[in-house]
């Protein structure tokens, strides 16, 4: 495999020296991670490898980086080369510095909310055909959906009789019953737009003073208020310190400033609530099954404040 990335780079002259090629990661998802020189960062992703939705992640934002070529979009990576077959595809991007968890003050949490809504402000025409199947932004169940919402309850109500007297089994079973009018997002008055889909913390590097966001497989159509919400769940997660009320004001000072979408503060907050209700709800509870009381009421505690807040 870095054999063959190597191939290609030779023949496109962005490298002769094999040395320069050195490994960074090998994401999850497929995606094989290399540096170049230290000058680029290589993503190759070997089709034949993975399923047909992953193939489709990976295809979608290797055409969101193709329709970016003529735009030169400041918060969005410099791709140097790209090509693709059936086979294979492979992006070459200019390399940006990473952000240290401790690097994420204020100022830096204002600048990633000000870039979702300048993602929600690009004219979602351009990319209309590889979005032209978005899933839905409120976290409806599907048929085929292999964390259904009856285990996920169940997974509660095992934590709920693992720790008892810490967990309200009357207030499960309530979000339980309640869950998907809880979720659902259409009743507040947010347009949809373009959105990342995948915006948290991790996926954002340092150019400079600017900020880049990275991975764009999961662009999507969607209210981009959904973004804030996962930023604020996985940053949380990893320990930055967040103003939720500052972050999803400036959101909404920057979301009027670059699209005139004007949006009342309430529905934006109470969008954040539901989901993140939602998610904690339908998925941590599967994670939580061997870990301490501390971690479990933790999640528990937050669940049950987003629940509250969409009373």
């Amino acid at each position: 495999m870095k054999e063959r990335i190597y191939e290609i780079l030779t023949q496109n002259n962005i490298t002769n020296e094999q040395k320069e090629l050195l490994p960074i990661t090998t994401g999850a998802g497929g995606a094989n991670v290399f540096t170049v020189a230290d000058k680029y960062v290589v993503k190759y992703i070997n089709l034949s490898t993975l399923n047909a939705g992953t193939r489709k992640q990976y295809q979608k934002e290797f055409d969101f980086y193709r329709i970016d070529a003529n735009k030169k979009i400041d918060f969005i990576p410099e791709i140097i080369f790209q090509a693709t077959d059936d086979d294979e595809i492979i992006i070459v991007m200019k390399k940006y510095i990473p952000i240290k968890t401790e690097e994420w003050d204020v100022n830096l949490q204002t600048a990633a909310a000000e870039i979702c809504a300048k993602i929600n402000a690009l004219n979602i025409v351009d990319y209309i055909k590889i979005i032209q199947n978005p899933e839905a932004d409120n976290g409806n169940i599907k048929d085929e959906d292999p964390h259904p919402l009856s285990l996920s309850y169940q997974n509660w109500t095992n934590l709920q009789k693992k720790f008892p007297g810490n967990i309200d089994a009357t207030l499960l079973e309530e979000m339980y019953n309640n869950y998907k009018n809880k979720i659902d997002t259409s009743k507040f008055n947010i347009p949809e737009t373009l959105k990342h889909g995948d915006f948290h913390p991790q996926n954002f590097l340092k150019n400079g003073e600017k900020l880049i966001i990275c991975d764009w497989q999961g662009v999507c159509m969607g209210k981009g208020i959904g973004d804030i919400a996962f930023f604020i769940s996985r940053g949380t997660d990893m320990g930055l310190k967040i103003n939720r009320d500052k972050l999803i004001s400036d959101y909404n000072e920057a979301l009027i400033q670059h699209t005139n979408i004007e949006t009342s503060l309430t529905d934006l907050h109470k969008t954040v609530a539901a989901n993140e209700f939602g998610v904690s709800f339908k998925f941590w509870a599967e994670y939580l099954q061997d870990a301490d009381i501390n971690k479990v009421l933790n999640i528990y505690t937050k669940m049950v404040e987003s629940y509250t807040k969409l009373r």
